[in-house]
């Protein structure tokens, strides 16, 4: 009986640091077994409480190549660490390249991000990123989302 008071608590831990870490996911996919996120900082910019900005820390695995997908609204990222080959698939990408180059991505459009890059990811546009190299990609993003929608939407490729 002692051990399960000492396992039941261990448990309920564990279960509950899965379900923050899934960020309200409710079965595994290649998403979320590939990118860790950790919340750093967050608030809502008004009372109504209607939408919430967030600022997140993202390390997506070596060798990860994300799904397809979209926002429900507005991500600033900026590369910390590692190199990300990200492509817009739909919609358009504002990146500004450490050294103050600023391109805007077009649909089928590929670029390298590496550290000190930026990226700013408008609601809607479908996109995604691979890291290809033998090292994590640690990125720090800014978001803005309405409080009712998911923050990320995984699409299938073939639509």
């Amino acid at each position: 009986m002692k051990k399960l008071f000492l396992i039941l608590p261990l448990a309920i831990l564990t279960f509950g640091s899965i379900v923050v870490n899934s960020q309200e996911t409710s079965s595994p996919n290649s998403y979320t077994q590939s990118v860790t996120s950790e919340v750093l900082g967050s608030g809502y910019p008004t009372q109504e409480k209607k939408e919430i900005l967030e600022l997140i820390r993202h390390t997506i695995k070596p060798r990860t190549k994300l799904p397809h997908h979209t926002h429900t609204g507005m991500q600033i990222a900026l590369v910390e660490a590692g190199t990300l080959t990200f492509t817009v698939v739909k919609g358009e990408a504002k990146v500004r390249k450490a050294n103050g180059t600023e391109l805007i991505m077009q649909a089928g459009q590929t670029t390298q991000l590496t550290v000190g890059d930026s990226l700013v990811e408008s609601s809607g546009m479908v996109h995604y990123g691979e890291n290809k190299t033998n090292k994590p990609v640690i990125l720090l993003s800014a978001s803005l989302f309405d409080v009712d929608q998911p923050k990320t939407i995984l699409l299938d490729p073939e639509k």
